[in-house]
C-alpha cells in the first residue's frame, strides 16, 4: 500500500527529529540538521514524481478507458449499435419489404503501447455472425505511419468516413458496387494539418471473400483549407485489383436500403480492374455539400473480350436547423462528429439536420447490362447527443437497362421506393 506524499514526509521528518533529540546536543549541529532535512525533502519530491508517473488515469467519455500519465500506454473499449427498420417495394411487384435488423453490432478495443504504436481490434456481431472489421497495429514516426493488418483500402471520402458520421444510412452506391472494403495489407500514411497521403498493398481479407482474394494496390491524396466559418477538402484516389485466377470480379448494388434486393448487378466478368475517383467537400456554417465521382475499368469484362467501363457518383447537401456544423477533419481527410449545442440530457432539443442526395451507378456498357440506377434520397438526422442519433431516410430509385437481372423484367426497367429508420449509438 503506497503512502501519500505528505504522510511520508511527516513520518520521515519525525524519524529524523527523534534521532536528533536522542543524540547528545553537541553530536549534531543545527547546520547538519538542516542539511539532513533538505536531503529528506528532495527524496520525498523524487518519490512523489515517481508515484505520479505510475498513476493510471481512468476515462469514461463515453466508454471506459485507461491511460498512463506519461502517455506511454492507453486502452479503450469501443463499439457501436445500429438498429434498423425498413419498408420497401418495387414497381414490378417482385419485392415487398417490412423488416428489421441490427445493421451493425460492433465491439472492440483500441489503444497505444509504448506511445508510438497503436493497436485496434473490432468485430461485428450483426446477422448472427462474427465478422472481423479493423484488426491492425500501427507504428508512427516523424516520417509517417506504417499500418499492418486488416483495414480499409485508402479510397473515397465516404468510404474513409466512419458510418457514425455519414449523413445518410447507406454510403454512395459506387463504394459497394466497386468493392471498396477492408483487406489484409501493409499501408503507409503521411500528412499535415490540412493534407493526407495514404497508400497500401493488400491481399485477401480475414473472411476469405472471393471478391477480395487477389492483390490490390490503392492510394489516396487529400488537400484542404479553412476560411471564416468554414472549410473545404479536395481529394483523389486510385485502386488496381488482380484477382489472381480466383473467381471473377462482379459488380452489384442495392437501392438505398440494406434490407432490399439487388436490382443492378453483373455476373463475374473480370479478373482485373482499375478504379479512379475524385472527391470534393465544403462546410460553411451549418451547411455542407459534398460530391464524388468514380470510374472503373473491368479488364476484358465486356463482350468479345473488350474492357467494360462503369461509373458512379453522388452529390449531397445538408443543413443543421439548430445551428451545429458538420466538421471536416482535414488532417484525416474525412468528415467528423458534430458537436451538439443543446443535448437532451441537459434539457435541450438536440441537433436537427435535414439533407438530400442524388446518387448514380451505371453498370452497363460493352455488352454488359448490369443496369443503371438513379436514386434520390431525403433524410432527417436527430442527434440526442454527440454519440446518439435517430435517422430517417426516404429514397426512390429508377432502374434502367438492367437486362441481366431477372427481377426487372424483359424491359430491364424498374423502380424502388424505400423508407428506412435507424437508432444509432456508439462509444
Amino acid at each position: 500500500m503506497m503512502l501519500k506524499g505528505k504522510h511520508l514526509a511527516g513520518l520521515m521528518a519525525a524519524t529524523a527529529l527523534a534521532t536528533a533529540v536522542a543524540a547528545p546536543a553537541n553530536a549534531q549541529s543545527v547546520e547538519e540538521l538542516k542539511a539532513q532535512l533538505s536531503a529528506l525533502s528532495k527524496r520525498i519530491e523524487e518519490l512523489e514524481k515517481k508515484q505520479k508517473k505510475s498513476d493510471v488515469v481512468k476515462k469514461a467519455e463515453p466508454a471506459f478507458g485507461l491511460a498512463t500519465d506519461d502517455g506511454l500506454f492507453e486502452f479503450n473499449i469501443r463499439g457501436r449499435l445500429y438498429a434498423d427498420a425498413a419498408w420497401a417495394s418495387d414497381d414490378d411487384g417482385n419485392m415487398d419489404v417490412d423488416a428489421t435488423e441490427f445493421r451493425t453490432a460492433r465491439l472492440g478495443i483500441e489503444g497505444k503501447a509504448w506511445k508510438n504504436t497503436k493497436y485496434k481490434f473490432e468485430a461485428d456481431f450483426a446477422g448472427n455472425e462474427v465478422e472481423i472489421k479493423d484488426a491492425y497495429m500501427q507504428y508512427a514516426s516523424e516520417m509517417g505511419k506504417w499500418t499492418f493488418g486488416q483495414f480499409k483500402t485508402p479510397n473515397s471520402l465516404e468510404e474513409q468516413t466512419s458510418s457514425r458520421h455519414t449523413t445518410f444510412m447507406e454510403r454512395a452506391s459506387f463504394t459497394d458496387a466497386f468493392g471498396l472494403a477492408r483487406m489484409m495489407g501493409i499501408g503507409y500514411g503521411h500528412g499535415g494539418d490540412n493534407w493526407t497521403f495514404n497508400a497500401g498493398v493488400f491481399r485477401g481479407d480475414a473472411g476469405g471473400s472471393a471478391d477480395d482474394a487477389g492483390q490490390v494496390f490503392a492510394a489516396r491524396l487529400t488537400y484542404g483549407g479553412k476560411f471564416d466559418n468554414g472549410s473545404w477538402l479536395l481529394g483523389a484516389s486510385a485502386r488496381v485489383r488482380d484477382n489472381d485466377g480466383e473467381d471473377g470480379l462482379r459488380y452489384r448494388q442495392r437501392p438505398h436500403n440494406h434490407l432490399t434486393d439487388r436490382f443492378v448487378a453483373t455476373s463475374r466478368i473480370a479478373e482485373k480492374d482499375s478504379m479512379f475517383g475524385l472527391e470534393a467537400a465544403l462546410q460553411y456554417g451549418s451547411f455542407h455539400v459534398a460530391s464524388e465521382w468514380a470510374s472503373l475499368n473491368a479488364k476484358e469484362g465486356g463482350a468479345g473480350g473488350r474492357d467494360a467501363n462503369f461509373y458512379g457518383g453522388y452529390v449531397e447537401a445538408g443543413w443543421f436547423i439548430t445551428g451545429e456544423k458538420k466538421p471536416l477533419k482535414l488532417d484525416k481527410g474525412t468528415w467528423d462528429r458534430p458537436k451538439v449545442k443543446a443535448p437532451l440530457h441537459e434539457g435541450g432539443m438536440g441537433a436537427w439536420q435535414i439533407a438530400a442526395k442524388f446518387d448514380r451507378i451505371d453498370l452497363t456498357g460493352d455488352g454488359v447490362y448490369g443496369g443503371e440506377q438513379d436514386t434520390v434520397i431525403v433524410g432527417v438526422n436527430w442527434y440526442l447527443n454527440r454519440h446518439t442519433r435517430f435517422m430517417a431516410n426516404y429514397s426512390h430509385s429508377s432502374i434502367d437497362k438492367a437486362f441481366d437481372v431477372a427481377a426487372n423484367g424483359a424491359d430491364g426497367e424498374n423502380g424502388v421506393d424505400a423508407l428506412g429508420l435507424r437508432f444509432q449509438v456508439d462509444w
